[in-house]
């Protein structure tokens, strides 16, 4: 089955997103059930999350939480708010994610959609 082409499926659950997702450039996102999260070596896509004006490529390392959220046009995922070491404004990185029987749990960020994400095992708390 897959969420992108079947909209009728049940909602994503925390099982489906649960898990350590890592992407070829060393990007790497920890999903835990309890709502919080880290991440590592993340694009971030706004100024004031860590990037400034004018910086082409920043990524975020650190602590966040999440939240079961889609992008517009997207389908369904996760969003991870974390704050600005700058500003302290919440920054927000959403995860589209799509499972499949032939590629099993694979997302992107929409503000970067490549590389792709993968997820490996269910990562304890």
């Amino acid at each position: 089955m897959d969420l992108t082409e079947d909209q009728s499926r049940a909602p994503l659950t925390v099982t489906d997103v649960e898990g350590v997702w890592s992407a070829s450039d060393g990007g790497r996102l920890t999903v835990r059930a309890d709502g919080s999260a880290e991440l590592e070596r993340v694009m971030v896509p706004e100024t004031g999350c860590g990037r400034s004006a004018g910086q082409v490529h920043f990524s975020y390392t650190g602590p966040a939480t999440w939240v079961f959220d889609t992008w517009p046009d997207e389908s369904p995922g996760i969003r991870f708010d974390h704050r600005g070491a700058a500003t302290g404004k919440t920054c927000k990185v959403y995860l589209s994610v799509s499972i499949s029987d032939q590629t099993g749990s694979v997302g992107f960020l929409p503000h970067n959609p490549e590389p792709l994400y993968t997820r490996g095992a269910a990562h304890p708390g």
